[in-house]
């Protein structure tokens, strides 16, 4: 969520205590920790990095398929669709940040106490996180569904639709998940060597902490 040495929030500081209470509880049972953070700025790079590849295909398909007999091709949004366009996106951020914490909650032992929301003024961005430890797949699903549900899904339906602003919706959706499908890629790329591995939500910084034993 940002640099380590600035100074935390009320809701951080309260998060931060949980974390090393959970900590100690894991390391005095033998886990180690492993950070898996990354700062925002190479969240933000990555976002496209991994999020234009995919618009880009979904993009060819969309052309291919675009249905010219029945719509006509414009790039330019009537006063009406970007009126829609930006109450959607504005809607969706929130929606984003909700199916995290929906999924999360599902797995979590105590379900929606160990989830809060938040919003960081620095970035003008809500967010989620989870404040018990969870399994890599129950990460995983959490931190990757709502670009599926909000980005992919939608631009996928746009395509055989032909909907110009859901496919425009859907492609911005994929590009601020770029962060989340960040975070899982470093998640799935570090190979733990041991048999009992747990996933945590930092407190306050972007990514995830690995408790392993």
């Amino acid at each position: 969520m940002g640099k380590k040495d600035r100074k935390l929030t009320k809701a951080e500081e309260k998060r931060k205590k949980i974390y090393e209470e959970e900590k100690k509880k894991l390391i005095d049972a033998g886990y180690a920790e492993k950070d898996l953070t990354i700062g925002v700025v190479y969240a933000n790079v990555m976002a496209f990095v991994l999020g234009l590849p995919i618009i880009i295909v979904l993009g060819i398909l969309f052309f291919k398929y675009y249905n010219m007999k029945s719509y006509y091709m414009s790039f330019i949004f009537t006063m009406k669709e970007s009126i829609i366009f930006l109450i959607a996106l504005l809607v969706l951020i929130v929606v984003h940040e909700l199916i995290h914490g929906a999924f999360w909650a599902i797995f979590a032992k105590n379900h929606l106490k160990s989830i809060e929301f938040g919003f960081m003024v620095q970035y003008l961005t809500p967010y989620c996180c989870c404040k018990e430890v969870l399994t890599k797949g129950q990460y995983i699903i959490g931190g990757i569904m709502p670009t599926v549900l909000l980005g992919i899904i939608p631009a996928v339906v746009a395509i055989f639709s032909s909907s110009w602003l859901v496919f425009v919706i859907g492609c911005i959706m994929i590009l601020s998940g770029g962060g989340d499908m960040t975070i899982v890629l470093k998640l799935l790329m570090y190979r733990s060597q041991k048999q009992d591995v747990l996933y945590m939500d930092h407190p306050y910084e972007c990514g995830l902490v690995v408790f392993e034993r």
